[in-house]
């Protein structure tokens, strides 16, 4: 019994009020996807309206209803700590994503997907972390800054953060900065897509360089489509992979080419990078290793009763837990908190990588980012 303790954190209760309401929240969303659907399916011409004009699917549903939610009814605060854990539930999701990839489709559209995150990536990091030196924002704000627009929003602030020294007040408000970003993306992009007539694996790819946090990509791109979602989540694994070397680069630019590093605290710059190092990833190749070998056993995502094909079909609910979590937690007024040097920045860079990663995918074209897997 002791050591079944350790498998939890010691206040691990306080998240449960909240875990559960997502996931009753996401239960009755799920079930009016279904509903809008079956009504579509014979007719109805709103519910026609709603699904196929409005893309009214889960990921609205849940997106918009939490948003609604949160900004009209005076939640508990016993609930806030669980929505928070419920948004990382979209990681496991990503990686069971792992069976819709064989080794293939990670060489060619994984292989784009590295030069582009590696241009955009630290392309938009030097920028942000320049433009604020010079505009004289905050090492600890202009860190977290360029981390959060270069790579991966939330997470990247919160691994830079500690090198950079940034405050509390600094990561809330580049936190919120990056959220109202992604959120104007993540309700914006998807119809952009469509009018412009983006295939599926362009808009993937489009959203993988443009929205900041990895929560809201994979909303945006689970909108958009299955192919637009395979594409956006393999790119995105390849830009989470850099997300060491954007803290490392952190390092040498706040701290060892400024000659500030305390002499009584030498960073370990090898053991920073197996620290920040992204762990679920692994779980994500292991999946593509295990279908590329094709194993009978295992079946696959299509083969309905085999092991990949219930793990394909577990997805989608942790994908709603995630997405109930991230609607439940974008709160107006916290958006407000957002202005300033460091926003103009911000913003303006981010703003700038949507519109260069637009046409460069343009350029690319669909098929160098399509995902077969094996097909």
């Amino acid at each position: 019994m002791q050591q079944l303790k350790h498998l939890f954190v010691p206040d691990w209760t306080r998240f449960v009020p909240g875990f559960l309401f997502c996931l009753v929240f996401a239960f009755l969303g799920m079930n009016l996807d279904h509903l809008v659907g079956q009504y579509h399916t014979v007719g109805i011409a709103w519910a026609t309206f709603l699904y196929e004009e409005a893309q009214f699917n889960y990921v609205v549903i849940l997106l918009l209803g939490g948003i609604l939610v949160r900004n009209t009814i005076p939640l508990p605060k016993t609930l806030f700590p669980g929505i928070s854990i419920a948004r990382t539930i979209i990681k496991p999701g990503i990686i069971i994503l792992g069976v819709h990839y064989v080794w293939a489709d990670v060489v060619r559209v994984g292989g784009m997907g590295l030069a582009l995150t590696a241009v955009f990536i630290f392309g938009t990091a030097i920028v942000v972390m320049w433009l604020c030196k010079k505009w004289g924002v905050s090492d600890g704000l202009g860190g977290i800054m360029g981390a959060g627009t270069g790579v991966c929003g939330v997470s990247a602030i919160i691994a830079t953060s500690p090198v950079v020294r940034s405050s509390p007040i600094e990561m809330a408000y580049a936190i919120g900065t990056i959220l109202l970003f992604g959120t104007l993306m993540l309700f914006t992009m998807p119809y952009i897509g469509t009018s412009i007539n983006l295939s599926e694996p362009e808009f993937g790819g489009w959203a993988a360089i443009a929205i900041l946090n990895t929560a809201q990509l994979v909303a945006a791109a689970e909108w958009y489509g299955t192919e637009a979602r395979d594409t956006a989540v393999l790119i995105n694994v390849a830009r989470i992979m850099f997300l060491p070397l954007v803290v490392l680069f952190s390092v040498w630019f706040y701290v060892l080419r400024t000659g500030k590093q305390d002499p009584d605290h030498k960073i370990n710059k090898w053991l920073l990078v197996k620290d920040k190092f992204p762990i679920f990833i692994l779980g994500f190749f292991l999946l593509v290793f295990l279908n590329s070998l094709n194993i009978e056993a295992f079946g696959s995502p299509r083969i309905e009763g085999s092991p990949f094909w219930a793990m394909n079909a577990s997805y989608t609910w942790l994908f709603a837990i995630g997405f109930s979590g991230i609607g439940l937690s974008i709160s107006i007024e916290d958006m407000k908190k957002a202005g300033g040097k460091a926003f103009t920045i911000g913003m303006v860079a981010a703003l700038v990588k949507m519109v260069l990663g637009l046409g460069v995918i343009l350029l690319i074209g669909a098929q160098w980012l399509r995902v077969t897997g094996g097909n």
